[in-house]
């Protein structure tokens, strides 16, 4: 199984969509302002900020989609066991239930 870090892509993607708004602050503070270098520049920013966008959209889709499937996954593994094993989960959800109730009681 594949070992995955979510919270560093989380935190990269934060960044990077604050870079983008940086940037497109940036851009929108020029205006019409300079020369014709610049105005390409503007155009150019504008294409890749966009394109960067779609690309941080399409991979926290696909990131949805596979925790939903981990999810699917997890829960018919809990069925399985439970339909199995009934009296184990019992035994299991009861001590569950007793470690919570300590913790709270404390």
């Amino acid at each position: 199984m594949k070992q995955e870090y979510p919270e560093a892509k989380d935190i990269a993607a934060k960044e990077l969509r604050e870079a983008l708004a940086s940037t497109e602050a940036l851009l929108s503070a020029l205006g019409d302002e300079g020369s014709e270098s610049v105005k390409e520049l503007r155009e150019r920013l504008a294409t890749t900020i966009a394109a960067i966008r779609d690309q941080l959209g399409n991979s926290f889709l696909a990131s949805a989609r596979y925790r939903y499937q981990q999810a699917r996954q997890t829960a018919a593994s809990v069925n399985r066991f439970t339909n199995r094993h009934p009296w184990s989960a019992v035994v299991i959800g009861a001590g569950f239930g007793v470690m919570i109730g300590l913790l709270l009681a404390d």
